[in-house]
């Protein structure tokens, strides 16, 4: 099997399997950026000192939940430690056989389209319901800030995808919710020395430096993702597979 016939059947079969799992993605996007959006909204109102846990709550949301929106959330996704779909799955495409490359290829592309998709709604709701936002914000910094979070997201989806396809369910479990905790950690301990990630990365944007933020942003996420593209294709070839 060619390349191209590869990756256009397991992009065929991901939507129609996963497509539901895509929905209910976007429908979390929509209660996050509701939830979040209140967070920004006092966030950026002057008149009124904010409680500190709002800044790592911001934070954490973004650096945790932001690369999410590239990810299938269905009943496999949450059954991983049990049962192992992924892996078992995995062990049936290398056995029609289709190239390893393709395979990482696929799943890469399914959240690149996925991420900028469901963030954009994300983003477009909080901007919507936050009105000192919408006051200290202009909508080409907020697509600017959009950008950079995307292109961050990526960074994340490409250590995602090497440890969906690269590891057991199981350990897959292990790291995300190690790097679920390790995002507490860094939002807490920033927001205790006065660093407010959010903030300072919209700030930037608004002094006129959000061209140069996004390069370097979209430079480190091409980086990784070509990266985590040949890793993710040894590891599947060194791999045991389940039967």
């Amino acid at each position: 099997m060619t390349e191209r016939k590869a990756v256009s059947y397991i992009g065929v079969y991901l939507w129609r399997r996963e497509r539901f799992g895509m929905v209910f993605t976007l429908l979390f996007s929509v209660y996050l950026g509701f939830i979040i959006s209140t967070t920004v909204d006092a966030l950026l109102d002057s008149s009124e000192e904010v409680p500190k846990w709002l800044n790592v709550m911001a934070d954490w949301i973004y650096l945790m939940m932001f690369p999410t929106f590239g990810m299938v959330m269905n009943k496999a996704a949450w059954g991983m430690w049990r049962d192992d779909f992924y892996s078992k799955r995995l062990a049936h495409w290398r056995s029609m056989p289709i190239p390893a490359a393709s395979i990482v290829k696929a799943r890469m592309l399914q959240s690149a389209i996925m991420l900028p998709v469901i963030g954009t709604v994300f983003m477009v709701l909080q901007y919507a319901v936050a009105p000192h936002l919408r006051e200290s914000v202009s909508p080409l910094q907020w697509i600017e800030n959009g950008i950079v979070w995307a292109c961050y997201g990526l960074v994340l989806i490409a250590v995602y995808v090497w440890l969906e396809l690269g590891f057991s369910g199981k350990w897959y479990c292990i790291y995300y919710f190690g790097i679920m905790f390790l995002m507490a950690v860094v939002s807490i301990v920033l927001t205790w020395q006065g660093i407010y990630l959010f903030q300072e990365v919209l700030g930037i944007i608004l002094r006129g430096y959000g061209g140069v933020l996004i390069a370097g942003m979209a430079i480190a996420a091409g980086a990784a993702l070509w990266l985590s593209h040949r890793m993710t294709i040894n590891r599947i070839r060194a791999r045991s597979m389940p039967l």
